[in-house]
């Protein structure tokens, strides 16, 4: 089959022959339709040696089933992750780790949820879903922020996102109440933070969480050291910082069909609709994923699969 694999140089991908995956007994082999670029990944193909498979989201259609009974059947349309090997013609996906994709989701709408929804997701879900509270949300435009600040809309949450480039953003902008576009704007106290860049903008966002409130950090692009304020602990009675990596919750829970599920039908329903500025064939990877970590797109990239 063919993948995107890594160039070891400044190009980061190449298209590439590569042997077929051999799925387990709990797992389905699925031909991929689509997949998204998520800043992870990409960071971890230009660290990468020559001749590596990446790649996480996986949309497309089951090819052979898995040995159990419950997993979905050939021909189904699915969505899941991996935790290498998307940006392939064939992938190996446990069948905890993939839900069906119902109908009215495109595969580009679908390819977004995985990694980049379901870190929305829990990343709220660890708060409690705060109904009524106040939440920050850091990279709001981004692919991960852009979902939660909608999540936390629909769930009556008073919602803040932090959008450096309000201009061109439009669709983040209107999903919340108000717009930060510098981190020392934000002057609380917020009940609940999503936090995906690090360095200064945590440290401030360490200075407005509430009592008894939490910074969820799920990412970091900011490579300077966060700081607590002096007595952060008497001013900040209760709150707490937690750290929070998709795949290192998958292996504690050992699920992801849930909220796979639950995405796609908000999808369905029409209270989520991912932010995908570029959609484009795979052989354009390598470019776009440059354009990707130098930020020349915000939001998602999704690739059509196995077109030519």
């Amino acid at each position: 089959m063919r993948a995107l694999i890594t160039t070891g140089d400044d190009h980061l991908l190449r298209m590439a022959e590569v042997p077929d995956p051999v799925p387990g007994p709990t797992e389905v082999l699925v031909r991929v339709q689509a997949t998204s670029l998520n800043r992870g990944e990409v960071v971890r193909a230009k660290n990468a040696p020559a001749g590596q498979q990446v790649g996480w989201d996986v949309v497309g259609t089951v090819e052979r089933a898995a040995d159990r009974a419950d997993g979905p059947a050939v021909g189904t349309t699915v969505v899941g992750l991996v935790s290498n090997g998307a940006w392939a013609e064939l992938a190996a996906v446990p069948v905890d780790f993939l839900a069906p994709v119902p109908v009215g989701v495109t595969p580009a709408q679908a390819a977004c949820v995985p990694v980049a929804g379901m870190t929305a997701f829990r990343a709220l879900a660890l708060g409690g879903f705060p109904v009524g509270k106040r939440v920050l949300v850091t990279g709001a435009s981004g692919g991960v922020g852009h979902v939660a600040v909608q999540l936390a809309r629909a769930a009556q949450m008073t919602v803040t996102g932090l959008i450096r480039t309000p201009e061109g953003n439009d669709a983040a902008v209107a999903a919340c109440h108000h717009v930060l576009r510098d981190i020392h704007e934000a002057q609380g106290p917020y009940d609940h933070i999503l936090e995906g860049v690090g360095g200064e903008v945590l440290t401030r966002c360490l200075d407005v969480v509430a009592p008894h409130g939490m910074v969820v950090s799920y990412a970091s692009t900011l490579m300077d050291p966060a700081m607590l304020g002096p007595r952060w602990f008497g001013a900040h009675l209760g709150a707490s910082l937690r750290s929070m990596l998709i795949f290192e919750e998958l292996k504690r829970t050992q699920s992801a069909s849930s909220d796979l599920s639950t995405l796609c039908a908000l999808i369905g329903e029409g209270v989520l609709t991912p932010h995908i500025p570029v959609e484009s064939d795979w052989i354009r990877g390598g470019q776009l994923a440059r354009d990707l970590l130098s930020r020349k797109v915000t939001g998602k990239v999704v690739l059509s699969v196995g077109t030519h």
